[in-house]
């Protein structure tokens, strides 16, 4: 059942037709396939064969064959071969492809949805930590967001009754109050804003400063820090130099 050529021999692959598993001929429990078992040199299953009940005409002595005859005829020739190139992979090779088809997509799509999405806003802010009461306390940003829509800057309300609000530069087109905030609508700009906030400390303590920067609901960014607003200290008197106590001595 082998075809033979020159320098060696050419070795089948046979297809099983019942289960469509991948068989060489040369395994160990050839003709009988190890997916299913069925007998893969029945007559049923050559080219040769000539239909229920008809003499074979390549069989030696021309035997009257059926589907389930077995001759183990020199001469067969299984229907279904796995060529080299063939256009159809077994299921079980099928099925491993599939597999690693469907690790290798899951991998890209956690590693997709896992990976960190860059802000659409993006805000820097300075402010001293310590204060004298009375003083002015500056708050400077700058801020980088979607030029097409305006900057909205939120302030606590219990900050503004801590701190007196002095001035915000650049001037806002629109002040709205908003529960527990004060929003302030800006000027759009196309490039980096920059903001300042000022305030007057009006109270001794220490207090959170916080800030909201947004443009819509989604696309906010918030800065916070802690300032010490302190009394004034009395400066101590400047001792006399050396050179006035001598000359007090030497008169």
């Amino acid at each position: 059942m082998r075809r033979k050529r020159e320098g060696g021999i050419n070795v089948r692959t046979v297809i099983c037709p019942r289960c469509g598993e991948w068989m060489d001929e040369t395994h160990p429990d050839f003709p009988q396939c190890v997916f299913c078992g069925e007998k893969l040199t029945q007559c049923g299953f050559c080219r040769a064969f000539p239909g229920n009940g008809n003499p074979c005409p390549r069989a030696k002595g021309h035997p009257i064959v059926y589907s389930f005859t077995d001759l183990n005829c020199q001469y067969f020739s299984p229907k279904l071969v796995a060529r080299k190139f063939h256009p159809f992979l077994s299921p079980s090779t099928r099925w491993q492809m599939f597999g690693s088809l469907m690790f290798t997509l899951s991998v890209l799509l956690v590693a997709f949805l896992s990976r960190p999405v860059p802000p659409r806003i993006l805000v820097a802010a300075t402010a001293p930590s310590k204060v004298v009461v009375g003083d002015s306390l500056e708050v400077r940003m700058l801020v980088k967001a979607n030029p097409n829509q305006p900057v909205k800057l939120r302030l606590d309300r219990r900050l503004l009754s801590d701190f007196q609000l002095i001035g915000i530069n650049p001037l806002p087109s629109q002040v709205k109050q908003q529960g527990q905030f004060y929003e302030f609508v800006l000027p759009v700009s196309f490039d980096p804003q920059p903001i300042t906030v000022k305030f007057k400390c009006t109270r001794i303590g220490e207090y959170a400063m916080r800030a909201t920067v947004m443009t819509t609901q989604k696309d906010q960014a918030e800065w916070q820090t802690k300032v010490k607003v302190v009394k004034q200290s009395n400066s101590p008197k400047q001792p006399k130099g050396l050179a006035v106590i001598a000359m007090a001595l030497w008169r």
